[in-house]
């Protein structure tokens, strides 16, 4: 057993003073269930860890940055790691820092602690970039934090939230039956959340059901008027079998044709700018030139690059749209053994 140093013996009497044990609850109410379990013996990281949330909450972010530096070297369990990563996460939250934030929110939720709020970050994020197999993921980790019974009403307005949002990510996925469980189960948390017509809408647009999506039209309207547009375009889409998240669309074998014969002519140029690590250009160009080939995408599509023994792979993103992915199928039907005997693609959701 370690030996109590005077360090600590002075950390615990500070810890245990009228003044942090008050901010210590305040934040153990915010987020206990990821901070109980860290520096359970550590009364100096609990210091620090305290510290550092109160200097984030009012803004203090230097010195919040100072405080959480300080905890690295105290970091013994996986609990104490999962809340240095929250807390690292939330200071980038606040700094406005978005994608470290995310980068954080991520490693910490790979310790499996039991706190919903990362989680949710994290699915929120995927689910606005359209990777809703991470957002799934995340979703799902998120739900698992609460308990079947005894659930205040604030618990029930997050879980019923988690359960739309999880549900938005099945329709996306084409997985209805799966985003119509989700809904009910929402539904039966928080009957009134206005936030739950977004993917009803979706969902009964897919099924042809236009006196629901009106319905769901409606409460957009009134509570949610933000959202209404761009909801009701897409719904007008999805009815009409024109949306290509939905729907294959056609496409003009002419412009698949001038797509591979300027790809045949760039092959060249474009291996030279990869191996010269000129990836945004190159990787631009393509996703340039895949719009020409199919317009009905409306903006450049993602584009990635990945490698193997065999050379440069091209990775295409569907992200589950049944429109796209029909394209990039006749795409690369139609691309030439010359084309393949350089170059390797690969469709990804």
């Amino acid at each position: 057993m370690k030996k109590t140093s005077m360090a600590d013996k002075l950390a615990q009497k500070s810890f245990n003073s009228p003044e942090i044990k008050k901010s210590w609850a305040v934040h153990m109410q915010a987020f206990g269930p990821i901070l109980k379990p860290a520096f359970a013996e550590d009364y100096q990281a609990r210091v620090h860890l305290c510290a550092a949330l109160n200097h984030i909450s009012n803004k203090n972010l230097p010195q919040a940055l100072l405080k959480l530096n300080g905890l690295q070297k105290r970091l013994v369990t996986e609990a104490d790691k999962a809340a240095f990563l929250f807390c690292m996460g939330l200071f980038c939250e606040t700094a406005g820092k978005k994608e470290e934030m995310v980068a954080l929110y991520t490693q910490c939720n790979e310790f499996g602690h039991k706190f919903y709020l990362p989680y949710l970050k994290v699915g929120k994020f995927h689910l606005d970039t359209c990777s809703y197999d991470e957002a799934e993921a995340s979703y799902r980790s998120a739900i698992g934090c609460f308990t079947a019974t005894g659930l205040s009403d604030q618990e029930k307005l997050i879980l019923s939230s988690a359960y739309t949002n999880l549900a938005s990510c099945l329709v996306m996925m084409h997985r209805y039956g799966e985003a119509e469980a989700a809904l009910t189960t929402s539904r039966s948390l928080c009957p009134d959340a206005p936030g739950r017509a977004a993917p009803e809408a979706a969902l009964h647009a897919v099924r042809g059901e236009k006196e629901q999506v009106e319905a769901c039209l409606s409460i957009l309207s009134a509570h949610a008027p933000a959202a209404y547009e761009a909801i009701k375009k897409s719904t007008d889409k999805i009815l009409a079998g024109t949306d290509p998240l939905f729907f294959a669309v056609p496409v003009e074998e002419e412009k698949i044709a001038a797509f591979w014969a300027w790809f045949a002519d760039a092959s060249d140029d474009l291996h030279k700018k990869l191996d010269a690590q000129e990836y945004e250009s190159a990787i631009s160009a393509i996703a340039g030139h895949l719009l020409e080939a199919f317009p009905f995408l409306e903006e450049p599509p993602y584009v990635a690059l990945g490698k193997n023994e065999k050379g440069y792979v091209i990775q295409l993103k569907d992200m589950y749209a049944i429109g796209i992915s029909k394209a990039y199928t006749w795409l690369l039907d139609a691309c030439t053994e010359e084309i393949l005997a350089r170059w390797q693609f690969d469709v990804v959701h």
